[in-house]
Formats: structure tokens, sequence, C-alpha cells
């Protein structure tokens, strides 16, 4: 059985940080599916003038088919939640549907490595990153950014941190290296695949 790997977006942060940098090209450079959670896609829009919201749109509409916005019951409890509460509060639901989301692609494809893509730097000391199955990592956006510099496919991963911090994105935590090394390696296995056209980022 030939296994396959899927990036799945845990959170607004990484979205908003590519976003701001102009760089969300950078997701779909490994050539895998990314898949973004419904609760995730509905915390970035829910306000469109918020920094990077735009260019998430823009770039999930040009890469219908690689990127999929995945349907799940986090997000519809939620909605039927502010239709009771408009104050409730959307914290910590991204990642439970991003947990929703991983158990319905393992379960649909057994041969699945999944990589979950997180920004904060303390991601291993999440409680449910712990208890990942084997074949799920957690890799931060500036460990994935770095991965695709090493493997020539943006010129410099602190170029694009920079030009998020420009427009306002605190991203000083990305510049370190968090991710676990079988996190890395899944992701610069599945570049060394592929041949394609460095980018001018």
């Amino acid at each position: 059985m030939t296994e396959r790997l899927g990036l799945i977006v845990t959170d607004v942060s990484p979205l908003i940080t590519l976003g701001a940098a102009r760089a969300l090209s950078c997701l779909i450079m490994p050539n895998v599916p990314v898949f973004i959670p419904d609760m995730v896609y509905a915390e970035v829009t829910r306000d469109m003038a918020k920094l990077g919201a735009e260019e998430v749109v823009e770039w999930i509409r040009a890469h219908l088919g690689q990127v999929e916005i995945v349907p799940t019951q986090v997000y519809a409890e939620f909605e039927a939640l502010l239709a009771v509460n408009p104050n409730t509060r959307s914290r910590g639901r991204g990642e439970q549907a991003a947990l929703e989301v991983l158990s319905y692609e393992i379960a649909a494809h057994p041969e699945l490595n999944a990589l979950l893509l997180f920004e904060d730097s303390d991601i291993r000391s999440r409680e449910f990153v712990r208890v990942l199955p084997e074949r799920v990592s957690a890799i931060s956006t500036g460990d994935f950014l770095h991965e695709l510099e090493e493997a020539g496919r943006i010129q410099s991963s602190d170029r694009i941190l920079d030009e998020a911090a420009e427009r306002g994105r605190n991203v000083e935590a990305q510049r370190q290296r968090v991710a676990s090394e079988r996190a890395r390696v899944l992701l610069r296995q599945q570049l060394a695949r592929r041949d394609g056209p460095k980018s001018g980022q």
C-alpha cells in the first residue's frame, strides 16, 4: 500500500501569517492535499478586515481541489451555540475541528501520514499533540518554511517571516526550530519526491 501525506491546518495563525506575507503558495509546494477545517476557515473569514483574511479567501478559491475546506461537527455545534448566545467564543475549537478532520481522514485512508500545521512555538507541550497516532506529527509554520528553504523551494524563510512582521505579525518564535525530527523528515521526504521550479520568495 502506497503511503500518502496530508497537511491539516489546525488554527488560523499559520494562514494569517502566510497570508500577511503573501506566501500562502508555500502550503501547496509539497504537492499534498491541504485540509482546512470549516471552523478554522470561519475564524479567518469572520472579519474580512482582519490581516491576511482577504489573501486566504483568494488563495483557497484559486486552489480548490488541492486545498479543501472540510465540514465538521465542531463547527456545526458552534453555529448552533451562536444562535443561542452570540457571545459564544471560538477559542480552542479550531484544534478540536482539526482533530475531527484527522480522525476522518485516517479512517478513510489507512495509509495516511499527516502533518498538523501549528503556529505556536510550544506545540510539543500541547496535551493532544502528545497523544497523536504515530503516523501523525505536528510542525510549526516556521519549521515548515525552514524545510522549504533547505529543499530549495523558497529562497528565504526569514524573508517571508520578515514580510509578515512588517504587516504586524509577531513571528519571532517562528524563527526557532521546534518540530520533531519525524515531522521534518516526513516533509523533507515529500519535498524530495517532486521536482519543481524554485520560488522567488
